[in-house]
């Protein structure tokens, strides 16, 4: 083998390898769970779903409240009842414990669905603005690190303020 050649496959082995370099995957992660807790709109959020379970919370203190009222009447008056009332009574107490049972398990439906709704429009912005900074800046993977389901990172970039400056985010 003469130089030329040694030089040539030399050559080819080296732009193989500059090709191989090129077509590498870029890695970045970004934890969205702190990226949605830093948007503007996070708060109003928040304030909306308190007020819910708080109007959700006052209509199952109200259940509660009448439950007491029937079971201090219903004892006050067991020494006077015949035994029909007292039936009656106690199928009463039940069917109203079963409906703030239902009503509880109604509230908690209720709430995940709110929350849900709140963290639509805020999931989809993020991922957007992550997709965008992706595109933008060649990346070909971005894990989400708060999921728990990526154990290690060592390379790759963190695009947490490429998201942020895309949203207009400011805060640290």
């Amino acid at each position: 083998m003469n130089i030329k050649q040694l030089a040539l496959s030399f050559a080819l082995l080296l732009s193989g390898a500059q090709a191989a370099i090129a077509q590498s995957p870029k890695l970045g992660h970004i934890d969205r769970q702190r990226l949605l807790l830093t948007l503007p709109e996070r708060k109003g959020a928040e304030e909306k779903m308190q007020g819910f379970a708080k109007t959700l919370d006052e209509r199952l203190k109200a259940m509660g409240a009448e439950y007491q009222a029937k079971v201090a009447d219903a004892q006050a008056r067991s020494e006077t009842m015949t035994q029909t009332e007292k039936e009656m009574v106690v199928r009463e107490i039940n069917e109203l414990e079963q409906r703030i049972q239902a009503a509880q398990e109604k509230a908690q439906e209720d709430l995940a669905k709110q929350e849900e709704e709140l963290l639509k429009p805020m999931i989809e912005k993020t991922n957007q603005a992550i997709k965008d900074v992706a595109d933008e800046k060649g990346f070909t993977y971005i894990f989400d690190v708060s999921t728990g389901m990526v154990l290690y990172f060592d390379k790759g970039e963190d695009i947490m303020p490429l998201v942020k400056a895309k949203l207009g985010i400011t805060t640290p």
